[in-house]
This record gives C-alpha cells, structure tokens and sequence, in this order.
C-alpha cells in the first residue's frame, strides 16, 4: 500500500474545513502551508520510513512562507515511519512515527500514533512542533490499499499526474537529471 503524509500549517480555525478535501485540494487550499509532503510505499505488517534532510522536499512549496513562519523545513531533518497492519478489507491500523530534529534552540519533537482508518481517508495529528501566529502543525496521513495490479497501475498513474502537474520541486541547475539545489 502507499502512504500519503502532509506536513502542513495551518490556522485552528481553518482545520474543519479540511474535512472531506482530496490531497490536491488541501496543496491548492490558500489557507494552508504544506511544508512536506511524503508517500511511502509499504508492506503490510512492515516498517517503511523517509528520511528528509535539512532543505530537502518531496512536494514543492505551493505558497511562500512568510518571514513569520518559525518551521522552515530547511532548517531540519524529518523522519516519518510507518507500519501498516490491514485489519479489515476496507481498513488499516497505521503505527506513525515523525520525527523533526532540534536545533541548537530548540529541543526535537517526536510524534508517535497509531489508529484505524479507512482505505482513502486523511487521518489529522496535531503535534507539538514550533509554529507561529496561533498556528497549528499537523500531520496528515491517508492509505491507499493496493489489492491487484490495476490498484498499483491507478495510483502510479495518478501520482505521476500529480508530479508532471506541480513541475519539478526545485528548478535545474543544469545538471542532467539533479533538480535538488546544491549545498555549499
């Protein structure tokens, strides 16, 4: 199965209105800030994680941060765990773990869950991590089951769409096939 999991920033009061809302309607949505976003291919029963490194994204930024925004994604590494155990045709138990290392100011934040949800369904988090304004940081995490083939060749296909429709997460620099910026 894959695992969809989103980072994201956004005001309590504006957290309601996510309810429902598909992965490309949360990306689109202006009130909120995705600073990550993670799939995760999965075995049943097994442990699967990705590591981000300081600067590194899955998912371009969709808005610009302001100034303001205290989790600025480049100034850690994250690390998102998951153990999906399917407990029902329809349903998994996802075991989650999100790590966000510390800064020299700042202490790490651990997230640790677990929970049933439904094939398709976001799941919400809140966690503890730095945010500013009254802001919240949540996780988002939603599985999709891959019964046969077709499940796999539905979901590749949809993911790549989703890839060619954001463009490349960071622009060239020239070298043929590295779209990440480089370090100094």
């Amino acid at each position: 199965m894959f695992v969809d999991a989103l980072l994201i920033d956004v005001h309590p009061d504006d957290v309601t209105r996510l309810a429902g809302k598909s992965f490309d309607e949360m990306i689109a949505d202006r009130s909120v800030r995705v600073l990550s976003g993670m799939h995760v291919l999965a075995t049943d029963n097994v442990a699967a994680d990705i590591e981000l490194t300081r600067g590194e994204r899955v998912l371009p930024p969709q808005h610009a941060l302001p100034s303001e925004i205290e989790l600025d994604l480049a100034e850690h590494d994250v690390r998102f765990e998951v153990r999906p155990r399917l407990v029902e045709p329809d349903a998994v138990l996802l075991r989650v773990i999100l790590e966000l290392d510390g800064r020299p100011t700042h202490s790490p934040h651990t997230l640790s869950s677990s929970f049933i949800v439904r094939n398709g369904q976001f799941v919400p988090l809140r966690t503890d991590f730095p945010a500013s304004g009254g802001r919240l940081v949540l996780l988002l995490v939603r599985p999709e089951i891959l019964r046969d083939q077709e499940d796999w060749r539905r979901s590749l296909e949809r993911r790549r769409s989703r890839s060619r429709d954001a463009g490349p997460p960071y622009p060239s620099d020239g070298v043929p096939g590295r779209t990440h910026p480089q370090t100094s």
